[in-house]
């Protein structure tokens, strides 16, 4: 079984992203993947994908491209349909408790390298909502 070496310390980012967005990564429609936050990421580094039910398994390494992240039209201007959804979705997706929309939007270029089988969360973590640093074990058998 091969493994995957990495740097001493270094943790990636887990991306949590759903089944049909990373349907639409497969098939180039999708580059942008939208975040209310930002995590620390930079363009250069590879982190891994979580797709949720009812795979519930790293599927990828995404390679990080541009990271954008300005008022919410610049985002949408820059990256918006490359991100896989509507500008009313969008709008929805960051829209504000209190009425019209947040301050702050993100989209990160992903590049995906697939596994050629899913990879199960060690029991020292669960399923990120978001993202979150790898936690557990490593490294992980390719």
């Amino acid at each position: 079984m091969t493994q995957l070496l990495l740097p001493i310390g270094w943790r990636p980012f887990v991306f949590s992203i759903r089944p049909r967005f990373l349907a639409m990564f497969r098939s180039g429609s999708k580059v942008y993947e939208f975040r209310r936050r930002r995590p620390s990421v930079r363009a250069g580094e590879r982190h891994l994908v979580y797709e949720t039910s009812p795979t519930s398994a790293i599927v990828a390494w995404a390679s990080i491209g541009e990271v954008l992240d300005n008022e919410p039209d610049k985002v949408w201007e820059l990256a918006g349909p490359r991100g896989g959804i509507t500008r009313r979705e969008f709008d929805e997706y960051f829209s504000n408790p209190s009425g019209g929309l947040r301050e702050r939007a993100v989209a990160i270029e992903m590049k995906m390298t697939w596994m050629d089988k899913p990879i199960a969360l060690p029991a020292s973590m669960v399923a990120p909502q978001s993202w979150a640093r790898w936690r557990g074990p490593w490294p992980i058998a390719a």
